[in-house]
């Protein structure tokens, strides 16, 4: 007699109950951001394919990139356009930072989710497996995560340069702005300031 519930079986009928576009869907790639500059402004060139490919608002990712920048700027055409020299690297990073906090689920990894409005909170709403989750919910900071302390003095290295020049340094899941540095110095930096997850240093000797 044949077993009405063998393996063969079972996977044909998940694969059928599966909607056309997660069968079907192809390994999601984070787009890379066409970033030149042009005499003080930097210009996302495919910052309007950049929105299509991760079904977002355009305004949302705009007011995103504007908040983590520190900039002003405006859309023109399929162009961002961004006030004052901003690195290509800060760029990308903040972009990933949207995907990964707007866009992808933090259950199954499908970048098939939607974003909803309940009062002031966003939900993000995943069309694959059906996790629900407040996209301001920090769900990949770790228990025993490093705090950053106002006063302290900390060894750290400057990976990036902001539009303004000031060096740029990564500590756990902060970001720390030290005038003065560039790109490659290692220094230790006293915290003057701190902001959430964004924090303001001096080099002490």
């Amino acid at each position: 007699m044949t077993d009405l519930y063998d393996y063969d079986s079972l996977l044909k009928r998940v694969r059928e109950a599966l909607p056309e576009n997660i069968a079907t869907r192809e390994r999601f790639e984070i787009p890379q951001a066409e970033v030149i500059h042009e005499g003080k402004n930097t210009i996302i060139r495919n910052f309007m394919d950049i929105v299509k490919r991760v079904d977002r608002d355009p305004m949302h990712v705009y007011k995103y990139l504007m908040r983590e920048l520190g900039t002003a700027g405006n859309i023109q055409g399929q162009r961002l356009i961004l006030k004052g020299r901003v690195s290509p690297s800060l760029i990308q990073n903040r972009i990933e930072s949207y995907i990964k906090t707007y866009v992808i689920c933090y259950e199954c990894g499908s970048p098939d989710t939607e974003l909803r409005k309940e009062g002031r909170i966003e939900i993000l709403v995943c069309k694959a497996c059906g996790a629900i989750r407040p996209v301001h919910a920090k769900i990949d900071v770790k228990i025993g995560r490093t705090i950053l302390q106002e006063g302290k003095v900390y060894d750290l290295e400057i990976t990036d340069l902001s539009r303004d020049g000031d060096g740029i340094a990564k500590y756990d899941t902060y970001t720390i702005y030290v005038p003065g540095t560039k790109k490659g110095d290692k220094v230790k930096v006293q915290i003057l300031k701190i902001k959430k997850n964004v924090a303001f240093g001096r080099v002490v000797s």
